[in-house]
């Protein structure tokens, strides 16, 4: 699992966490502190699918935060960013498609 990742003009730390401090979430993404909480000890297959989903909420803050959206306006918001994330982050890629 990579330790940073750049979203657009920002680098996110990821970090693991015992269970403990994630008791309720496998993963949280907390924008202001560009960190990527995730759950210890999940399996892989569920690390892998915890890591995209908060960096999908990375990719599409602040432009779909808290707003009712279609899902056009959802893959409007995400795919220039997430092709972005995808280019500049090759050991993320390795990391997902292992």
């Amino acid at each position: 699992m990579p330790k940073t990742v750049k979203v657009g003009a920002h680098v996110y730390s990821i970090i693991q966490k015992p269970k403990s401090a994630l008791p309720e979430e496998l993963g949280t993404c907390d924008f202001d502190g560009l960190q990527i909480l995730l759950r210890k000890r999940l399996r892989k297959s569920v690390a892998k699918e915890t890591l995209l989903h908060e960096l999908l909420h990375a990719c599409t803050y602040p432009s779909l935060n808290e707003k009712t959206v279609t899902d056009e306006d959802f893959v409007t918001a995400v795919a220039p960013a997430l092709l972005q994330v995808l280019q500049e982050n090759p050991e993320l890629v390795a990391y997902l498609t292992q």
